[in-house]
């Protein structure tokens, strides 16, 4: 439908980290954007799963072009020269998700400063990389939509899982979402992030021991106003949306993707 048109992707090229994961973030988001017509750079350090995410954008149809890549978002030659590949297969970097992260369920007294180090590369310096690769190639374009990952924890100091180094890692991505919607809005390109709740993923599963973890999903959904944890499908119909042309006029939001759990 016409009135929809400006939800399409096609003709945009979107790069996705940490997208390998059967039941991730980023192979969902992938996914999604690759059945609005995108072409899809999705990123990994596990480049096997990458290759499967990439498969299955491929499959939601033509337009659909895919191009899996390992990736070290802590590793800024590695950056570089997954940026590069992008270039090389497709001309542009339209759309940039900075998905990739770790999570920890350790309490503060026992977060040594390696581990600490870790969650900050990874969830934070490991997004500020990939932004910094995309910034030109978009800049000269003047348009340029760039997504990021945080979370409920980097808004509630911690929340679901209780660990400090995590929600400073996650409230370090919204503050520096929004100084880049500042100073990159004047080039035509939006910074924006979600941050989700407890969301059905691996890594949330993985986090916990089974029995704890199910004890803790089935809490949290019960305190959720709409009843229920997320899951994945929510999260990539909101960075869908901020990848769009939809979106054009927000910048520097942090959407709560939560059912109502926690708002601001």
């Amino acid at each position: 439908m016409a009135a929809f048109d400006d939800l399409r992707l096609d003709g945009r090229v979107a790069l996705v980290t940490g997208a390998a994961s059967p039941r991730g973030l980023g192979r969902a988001i992938a996914v999604r954007l690759a059945s609005a017509g995108a072409q899809l750079v999705v990123t990994d350090l596990d480049e096997a799963g990458a290759r499967e995410t990439a498969a299955l954008c491929e499959r939601e149809g033509p337009p659909a072009l895919a191009l899996a890549l390992h990736m070290d978002v802590t590793d800024e030659a590695s950056v570089n020269a997954a940026f590069a590949a992008a270039i090389a297969r497709f001309g542009q970097v339209d759309i940039l998700v900075n998905n990739a992260g770790i999570s920890e369920a350790t309490p503060a007294w026992e977060i040594d400063s390696a581990a600490f180090d870790r969650m900050l590369a990874v969830n934070l310096r490991g997004g500020f990389l990939c932004a910094r690769a995309a910034m030109p190639l978009m800049m000269e374009r003047r348009r340029g939509r760039i997504v990021w990952i945080s979370s409920a924890a980097g808004k509630m100091g911690g929340g679901f899982f209780g660990s400090a180094h995590y929600a400073a890692s996650k409230a370090g991505v919204i503050g520096l979402c929004q100084g880049l919607a500042r100073q990159l809005g004047p080039y035509g390109i939006t910074s924006n992030a979600v941050a989700p709740g407890l969301i059905d993923t691996e890594i949330a599963s993985r986090t916990l021991d089974a029995d704890t973890y199910a004890a803790l999903r089935d809490r949290i959904a019960a305190s959720v106003p709409l009843g229920r944890i997320g899951a994945a499908a929510d999260v990539a119909a909101a960075v869908h949306f901020l990848a769009s042309d939809a979106s054009s006029y927000v910048n520097g939001e942090i959407m709560d993707i939560n059912g109502g759990i926690y708002f601001d």
